[in-house]
């Protein structure tokens, strides 16, 4: 019995494809041992992702694999993640495409991300060691990617950079001898005036000599006050987390409540935001500007708004809040805070009163087809599934969306020139605003099955841009825009058949 099943399972393998492969260091063809790869197959194609390492040279085997096509990725701590078939860092990976019995072997090349170097000096051009200087993505307002701290000399290196437009900035810090001003390169403290570099794979970039300036710098504190019932004893502390932001990010501090202090050193001049929240619904916000003097305060904490938030349908019947999830984030001067998903507890959300944006997160049963703000008031120029804003600066106002269990999807074949399935092409489908030519939300992604076929479930009425290429993973609005995108009309509960061809770059 036990050699009839092994010739069972080796006639089973006897017509299975195999996968064989090497890493390496893009720019010196060395191999890169423990690289993590995964092997995933197309829709389309059975069998489940297999993950492995390669091995001391760099080898790597996956065997046992059905015909079909499927996508290989590879990883490695100090190297930017990379598909194989990519054209260049911003372009998708192309499947690999393999018959019953086919082995193939593939070359997976790695680069290693970009840095930028120079000099920290002083006011007569002298290296000041152990000085601390960031990188920032060119934006607005411009997102903190990476630190580092020079050396003895003022030389500093920002590494694990991915490719793309950066400035650089010194940290503002206090010696005995005084202090110094946050500085961007080159030779100015305001962010409109900083000068850019641009950075790529494989390569340093430099020589930037970043000059801080000397100058006076200041501290944020305060003591936290928080609301006590009449009568109440004082109870165990409460931690109070505090949130300072400036226009090049954010710091945080936790204290306690009643009589927590907090205290944030060395900031320079400019214009400021200060949030304080608890876990069981007290709040504040506070704008101020840095001047001349320190910002000492007493800060209150109050009661949180309270938002309600309900669902209905195009009839106006209730909703089971349960049926769907909301997402929210903070607009501040440091752009848009990190995503918190919220339960609605008794239809309500405890929100300190601020700017924020609202969103559902994509459910295959309901879409959402209108939003109402607080004040019954649309996002400006925003769409009910996406991200709407809404000024908070009530104790109570009332969120209501309007949801639809009619979504609709879009599928089709994604062709080549030759008019050939084009089997695990990236299709993009962006929202879009025809008139004011602008994104309206992330784009949804897919990938085509083994058969070209692609499908796009679970969409909201509207109008999209739709597209399918290799040649970007996450393109940009203005990429899309060179890229002859379809323009499309998504209505409520409609399934609608869209064919489309590759697009790619001659």
């Amino acid at each position: 019995m036990r050699d009839s099943l092994l010739v069972v399972l080796a006639a089973g393998t006897m017509h299975a494809a195999v996968i064989r492969g090497v890493v390496v260091e893009h720019s010196t063809g060395k191999p890169l041992a423990r690289t993590q790869l995964v092997v995933a197959p197309l829709p389309g194609t059975p069998g489940q992702p297999r993950a492995l390492r390669s091995n001391t040279y760099g080898n790597f085997e996956v065997d046992g694999l059905p015909a079909g096509g499927y996508l290989i990725s590879a990883a490695r701590r100090g190297f930017p993640p990379v598909q194989y078939g990519q054209k260049n860092w911003r372009a998708a990976g192309t499947p690999v495409l393999l018959a019953e019995d086919q082995s193939i072997f593939l070359n997976v090349r790695m680069p290693r991300y970009g840095a930028i170097t120079g000099m920290v000096v002083d006011e007569n051009d002298v290296g000041i060691p152990d000085h601390e200087v960031v990188a920032y993505r060119y934006a607005k307002p411009p997102r903190l990617m990476a630190r580092a701290t020079a050396d003895e000399r003022g030389i500093f290196r920002i590494a694990g950079l991915d490719p793309g437009r950066y400035l650089v900035r010194t940290v503002a810090r206090m010696y005995e001898e005084g202090g110094y001003l946050p500085t961007f390169y080159r030779d100015t403290m305001r962010v409109d005036d900083a000068i850019f570099m641009d950075v790529d794979l494989d390569r340093d970039v430099g020589e930037a000599r970043v000059r801080a300036f000397p100058g006076r710098l200041h501290s944020v504190s305060g003591v936290i006050t928080c609301i006590l019932p009449p009568g109440a004893p004082p109870p165990p502390s409460i931690p109070v987390t505090v949130t300072l932001v400036s226009d090049v990010g954010r710091e945080t501090a936790t204290t306690g409540c009643p009589g927590g202090f907090f205290k944030f050193s060395n900031k320079p001049p400019g214009p400021y935001e200060l949030y304080a929240a608890t876990q069981d619904g007290q709040g504040a916000f506070i704008a101020f500007t840095l001047e001349e003097h320190d910002w000492e305060n007493t800060f209150p904490l109050l009661p949180m708004a309270n938002v309600s938030v309900s669902y209905r349908g195009p009839q106006g019947q209730f909703i089971n809040p349960s049926s769907v999830q909301l997402q929210v984030r903070r607009v501040d001067l440091a752009g848009e805070s990190p995503i918190e998903k919220q339960k609605v507890t008794k239809g309500v959300i405890p929100l300190v009163q601020a700017r924020w944006q609202f969103q559902l997160v994509p459910n295959a049963a309901y879409v959402a087809t209108d939003f109402r703000g607080c004040r019954n008031e649309r996002s400006e120029g925003g769409r009910a599934d996406g991200w709407n804003e809404v000024l908070i600066n009530l104790r109570s106002c009332s969120v209501v969306y309007t949801l639809s269990n009619k979504p609709s999807t879009v599928r089709g074949v994604v062709s080549t020139n030759g008019h050939e399935p084009a089997p695990g092409a990236p299709v993009f489908l962006e929202p879009w605003d025809t008139m004011n030519r602008k994104r309206l939300g992330e784009p949804r992604t897919v990938r085509s099955d083994s058969y070209g076929k692609y499908e796009l479930i679970g969409l909201a009425p509207g109008t999209y841009r739709l597209l399918s290429t290799f040649e970007y993973m996450n393109p940009e609005a203005v990429d899309i825009d060179n890229m002859l995108p379809r323009a499309i009309t998504v209505e409520e509960g409609r399934d609608q058949q869209q064919d489309i061809d590759l697009f790619v770059i001659r």
